[in-house]
């Protein structure tokens, strides 16, 4: 071990003429605060006159006391300070009175002004308010060009004719764009990177994300998607009462296909709106789906059946594998490509999914909660059954042993497209259904037929002739693999 030497440092008393550079240094911080207005008296005060003004609500005698330019830094200080907003506007008198003082700004007022113009931008009040600010910073950059490259004013000033304009985050968009880079590449090249959470840059972000959905092709995925499923993406103003959401489910639900849409973009479209279907009393369709109309609600219903079947299939294959139900297991495919081969035909309108716990278990296991459309419960743990509308018929498939019930009219308190009750017994879905179709029909309609799944052919066949003795022509060979499609020809011909 080396021993260190006993080390004494003797350090002087601390002397008065120590403290001159501190002192000295102090003023200079105490005169540049006194110049620029901030921290001093005088500024305090100006903020307090004019704060005194607006609460007494004598906003309109404000530019009577701009006298200063320590007013004008306080009256711009203050523009920037939400409790302003909150209890008063910017009006152009204000504007105009920031020039009483001097004919041009001083730096501080500018920058200050600059601020409220990102930070607030259409929030700041009337357009034609948000216009003559941008009139005043172009006017106020035009003749300020004495600045490095790569000061941050004079990069506002380059820019300026693109950033200051009513139009300017879909201008700043349009400019990323072209030179194909993103968004935070532009914001760090006009020095708007210290504005990140402006309403500006939120503005621009909007901007992209729709313009990135229009240029997208329909149905790809894309980083965009996760980001406007965000609350305070999709809930953002969007003008004229409407969000940025409304925006969002158009281009998706208007660039999408008629008879399918991609499961990124329908789960961006449930998070948002959920399902049309649901009451139009509900908030969520006067939120959201009254606004979006009838034609984007019935083309989202047509992609909404077709996943409930599928959702419906899958729970049937679920359970056969895992619970060992051979016989479920011998049936489904034929039941798959049946079902399958009425909705690719369109001939499948509305549908409604029923789930016991169990089936409900693994769809959750399998998708988010939010992107699952509406489905009622039923008091089955295991069951799952599905209502479709073929046509102007109706048809009840289910899982288990269930037949498969048709029916050429629904009788008015079936409550199957009640969307408010979301409890059922599966009797109430067959054997409740055929009573209520014999009290309301009699002998005035066809009576409801109820179909055993077995054997092979048959089934199909029957379902086939109850559909077009209403009236409806599916493509028969369409419902079938191509080797029972033969059998089914020799058997009971075209």
């Amino acid at each position: 071990m080396i021993s260190l030497p006993n080390l004494r440092i003797n350090l002087p008393e601390w002397q008065p003429s120590d403290f001159h550079q501190i002192i000295k240094n102090k003023k200079k911080i105490a005169d540049l605060l006194e110049r620029t207005g901030k921290g001093s008296d005088k500024f305090e005060y100006a903020c307090n006159r004019i704060k005194h003004l607006i609460s007494k609500g004598k906003s309109h005698e404000i530019p009577q006391v701009i006298e200063t330019p320590i007013d004008v830094r306080a009256l711009t200080y203050l523009f920037g300070q939400q409790v302003f907003h909150d209890n008063t506007n910017i009006t152009k008198e204000m504007l105009e009175c920031l020039y009483s003082p001097r004919p041009r700004l001083g730096l501080i007022s500018l920058l200050q002004m600059i601020k409220v113009y990102f930070h607030y931008f259409d929030q700041i009040g009337s357009e034609e308010i948000l216009d003559c600010i941008c009139r005043l910073l172009n006017n106020e950059l035009e003749h300020r060009d004495s600045y490095k490259s790569d000061h941050g004013l004079a990069r506002l000033i380059k820019n300026k004719d693109l950033l200051f304009t009513l139009d300017s985050p879909k201008q700043v968009v349009e400019y990323a764009r072209s030179r194909n880079v993103d968004l935070d590449v532009i914001f760090k090249e006009f020095c708007l990177q210290d504005y990140h959470n402006s309403r500006f840059n939120n503005l621009c972000r909007y901007q992209y994300y729709l313009e990135t959905l229009r240029h997208l092709p329909a149905g790809k995925d894309h980083p965009v998607l996760a980001e406007v499923c965000k609350p305070d993406v999709y809930d953002a103003p969007a003008g004229e009462g409407r969000l940025l959401g409304h925006e969002v489910l158009e281009i998706l639900i208007d660039r999408s296909p008629s008879q399918e849409i991609a499961d990124t973009w329908r789960g961006v479209i449930l998070t948002i709106a959920g399902d049309p279907r649901v009451p139009d009393t509900s908030s969520r369709f006067r939120k959201w789906w009254s606004i979006l109309g009838s034609e984007r609600q019935k083309k989202v219903r047509g992609w909404l059946s077709g996943f409930d079947l599928m959702l419906f299939l899958e729970a049937l294959k679920n359970y056969g594998e895992n619970y060992g139900d051979a016989d479920m297991q011998r049936m489904f495919r034929a039941r798959k490509i049946f079902l399958e081969g009425l909705h690719d035909q369109g001939l499948i309108y509305h549908s409604r999914l029923f789930i016991g716990s169990s089936p409900e278990r693994y769809l959750r296991g399998s998708y988010k909660r939010n992107e699952l459309p509406e489905y009622a419960r039923l008091s089955d743990t295991y069951r799952s059954m599905i209502y479709l509308q073929v046509g102007h018929c109706h048809m009840i498939e289910g899982s288990h042993n269930a037949k498969l019930w048709l029916f050429s009219e629904l009788p008015t308190d079936a409550n199957i497209s009640q969307y408010s009750k979301r409890d059922f017994h599966p009797r109430e879905l067959t054997k409740r259904i055929e009573r209520l179709h014999h009290k309301e029909y009699g002998q005035s309609a066809k009576p409801p037929v109820a179909i055993r799944h077995y054997p092979d052919l048959t089934w199909q066949a029957a379902a086939i002739k109850f559909l077009q003795n209403e009236g409806i022509r599916p493509d028969i060979e369409r419902l079938f693999d191509p080797i029972s499609y033969t059998r089914y020809k020799y058997r009971y011909g075209l």
